[in-house]
């Protein structure tokens, strides 16, 4: 089943489970925030790409993005600021009229399910995350801090872990896309070898890549 999400590309991934804030000032936005004030579910879809095609036809890529619920209405300098939260996770099927804010009919994708088999994983990924965030911490200020606190629900602390990860957003596209919650450890351990790797390589004297 399809279903109508108004949708506001930032040119960022947002993963489940993760704060949201941000500072809205085109006129489109402003339109969109404004009818959400009055919702009582007020939510928008936050795609990494961008509409790239018309009105009526599906994406010529893959496009997940990450509903977000607005918590609060507020401002910020002279700009409207709004805080939120990540929650599921879509497929954009096909872009509508963008007229008078960006909309797309999705389709939402299944949540990752825990099972306690993966027990001793996700305590893995916490203590490998934390690990390579203090050792980030040396070369420069980490959006995240290596002690911050996560979620006591399994599957929401492994996807904060993995969006607390100091990487780009192909990297936390690939997170994103996930499938099942063992692709999701997955991914965040071979990220974190990645990254360690090239911290081995500046701690070597080498020029990064």
């Amino acid at each position: 089943m399809a279903f109508v999400l108004p949708q506001f590309p930032v040119g960022s991934v947002v993963l489940p489970f993760m704060p949201v804030a941000l500072r809205v000032f085109e006129p489109r936005y402003l339109k969109l925030m404004g009818d959400l004030v009055g919702s009582e579910n007020p939510v928008f879809g936050m795609p990494l790409f961008p509409q790239r095609v018309a009105a009526g036809e599906a994406p010529d890529r893959i496009t997940v993005g990450t509903v977000v619920k607005v918590d609060d209405f507020g401002m910020t300098d002279d700009n409207l600021g709004i805080t939120g939260s990540g929650t599921r996770r879509f497929l954009v099927t096909k872009w509508l009229e963008p007229d008078p804010y960006p909309r797309a009919e999705i389709a939402y994708l299944p949540d990752l399910v825990w099972d306690d088999r993966f027990d001793s994983q996700r305590l893995t990924v916490e203590l490998t995350v934390r690990d390579l965030l203090s050792r980030a911490a040396n070369y420069g200020e980490m959006l995240w801090e290596a002690d911050t606190e996560i979620s006591e629900e399994p599957v929401a602390a492994l996807w904060q872990l993995a969006a607390m990860l100091p990487v780009g957003n192909a990297e936390q596209y690939s997170l994103l896309e996930s499938e099942t919650l063992e692709d999701l450890i997955e991914t965040t351990l071979a990220i974190c070898v990645g990254g360690n790797k090239f911290l081995d390589g500046i701690d070597a004297g080498e020029s990064p890549q």
